[in-house]
């Protein structure tokens, strides 16, 4: 389970950092990220793993530092199903992470995120 957890925090740290190299080596060849709806644009998205470094790339995502609590984790063989909550200064993130153990390694295959802008209070 802890290697599992070092796959999701490096994923989540590079998107924070932008470090499309550590995405490059901790995404899976068949990476797809899954979500409902992009910025003001309704509809179902998948990016596939060049997209999501080019738009981790051209910051139109990522840049803000995370906090990740995990809700569950679930590991079936080579195959480990992830819930976590992640938590920037304006997004919360509840993301279904599906992670896959490909040559000794654990990668991200899938993300599923659903995201909730936070609304300032003030």
């Amino acid at each position: 389970m802890e290697q599992i957890k070092t796959a999701i925090e490096a994923f989540v740290k590079a998107g924070d950092n932008r470090d499309t190299a550590i995405l490059e080596n901790i995404l899976h060849a068949r990476f797809q990220n899954i979500q409902d709806g992009y910025f003001d644009e309704n509809g179902i998205f998948v990016f596939s793993k060049s997209d999501y470094i080019e738009l981790i790339r051209t910051k139109k995502f990522g840049g803000s530092p995370r906090s990740i609590a995990y809700n569950s984790i679930e590991q079936t063989g080579n195959i480990a199903t992830v819930q976590v909550k992640l938590e920037s200064q304006n997004l919360i993130f509840h993301s279904l992470i599906v992670c896959v153990h490909d040559n000794r390694n654990w990668k991200i295959i899938n993300n599923i995120p659903t995201i909730e802008v936070k609304y300032n209070t003030n």
